[in-house]
């Protein structure tokens, strides 16, 4: 491939995760379960918002055989396609009166929310395939740090813009009218994601292996063996584990962290809002340094480092009280070490790869932790609405949390790096 044109599909990519990611800070999680809130929800109501999709993340493992079938890049851009027009309808079933009741809205609001998510991840199962193709391996830590750089560009500003709408919009507004506050920014968001599609659409279509005609018995078990393939391997297998004691360990402190900054602490929307932004504001220099160092130093000590500083961030929302509620701050200012794992771990995915054929690893890797998160999520919910009102619950969710999540480093030590390049 020409140099020129090879430039041009790296700015194609980063066009499309920066507008993506324009779309996704408009309409971000705490902005949906903040909606969520105004329905009526509590702690298995919010776990269900934060766990839905990765439940439904699960089924993640159907894109192989469906991207081996038809063609790669279509099946990605109709699967965001899909994606995003449910997510324009989100606000319509949750608009008070569309549904009888407020129970009927919040059930329609977590489906409508997974089902939005699981095209999304069909959709990131052909992208991450077809990104690995576009990269060489040499330069791949810095081409994802670069990426996930252009998307933090895009995500802070939108962050705030939506936390900034919805906090005036309820200055401003009864009660009654408060759930616009979060769902005109959904719509809005939603747009600039079907906006994001354009240059995608213009990025090079690579071949693929391709499979035609009716599914037969020997298709079939070709596709379980392709699925099963991955599991052979020792390095892959502890970083599977790694992903899944990850995906627990976070899962389990959800509903904890929704709820102690909101309720006990008396902080709003934009003011978490607020915190992702200063996290990602420090993840922009701190994403494309990381990558550079995954390409040179492999990607194993990075994860480590970065998980280790991540766990500590629960000691801060364990020190915050009511009367000093901007400890919490001191988690979100470690939680930039947030960009280490999001790069050195797609990273690290992509380089266990098979090179043109590495959709059932990335299907069965994000299947498995979308399952532990969710699972760990609906486990913590429920763990918060029993416990939740007890003396000492928050410190006791911290504490362990930042235990568990260290512990999980281990894990990386059954890993060996794919062959990489040494930068000059």
């Amino acid at each position: 491939m020409p140099a020129g044109h090879g430039m041009q599909q790296v700015r194609l990519a980063h066009a499309n995760g920066f507008l993506w990611s324009i779309g996704n800070g408009l309409v971000s999680t705490s902005l949906v379960t903040y909606l969520a809130r105004e329905l009526g929800a509590q702690g298995i109501g919010i776990s269900l918002i934060v766990a839905a999709p990765h439940l439904a993340g699960v089924l993640r493992l159907v894109a192989p055989p469906l991207i081996a079938r038809f063609d790669r890049k279509r099946f990605c851009l109709a699967s965001f396609i899909g994606s995003v027009s449910l997510l324009l309808l989100l606000p319509v079933l949750a608009a008070p009166g569309t549904l009888p009741t407020r129970g009927l809205s919040l059930a329609a609001l977590i489906g409508l929310w997974a089902l939005y998510h699981l095209g999304q991840y069909l959709a990131t199962v052909a992208l991450w395939s077809w990104l690995g193709e576009i990269t060489p391996p040499r330069i791949r830590g810095r081409f994802l740090g670069y990426r996930e750089r252009a998307m933090l560009a895009g995500t802070i500003p939108a962050m705030l813009a939506s936390g900034l709408f919805s906090y005036y919009w309820n200055q401003n507004h009864p009660k009654s009218a408060h759930w616009l506050g979060y769902a005109m920014p959904a719509a809005i968001g939603a747009l600039f994601m079907l906006a994001a599609l354009e240059p995608l659409r213009r990025l090079a279509a690579y071949p693929q292996r391709r499979r035609t005609g009716a599914p037969s018995f020997q298709t079939q078990r070709f596709l379980l063996a392709e699925l099963w393939a991955p599991l052979q391997s020792r390095s892959f297998l502890g970083f599977l584990a790694f992903g899944i004691w990850f995906s627990v360990a976070n899962g389990l402190t959800q509903s904890a962290q929704f709820f102690y900054p909101a309720n006990v602490l008396g902080l709003g929307l934009f003011s978490m809002l607020a915190l992702q932004s200063g996290m990602r504001l420090g993840q922009i220099p701190a994403s494309p340094w990381l990558g550079r160092l995954c390409d040179r130093w492999g990607n194993r000590p990075v994860l480590a480092g970065c998980q280790l500083l991540t766990a500590a961030g629960l000691l801060f929302y364990a020190a915050a009280t009511p009367a000093s509620p901007w400890w919490i701050a001191g988690a979100w200012v470690l939680w930039i070490a947030f960009a280490g794992l999001n790069v050195g771990l797609p990273n690290l995915m992509l380089g266990l790869s098979p090179r043109g054929s590495s959709t059932s690893t990335i299907a069965l890797y994000f299947a498995a932790t979308s399952l532990a998160f969710g699972l760990s999520s609906i486990l913590g919910g429920w763990i918060y609405d029993v416990w939740g009102k007890s003396p000492g619950y928050f410190t006791a969710a911290f504490v362990g949390g930042w235990l568990v999540r260290s512990l999980g480093v281990g894990w990386l030590w059954f890993v060996r790096e794919p062959m990489r390049a040494t930068l000059r």
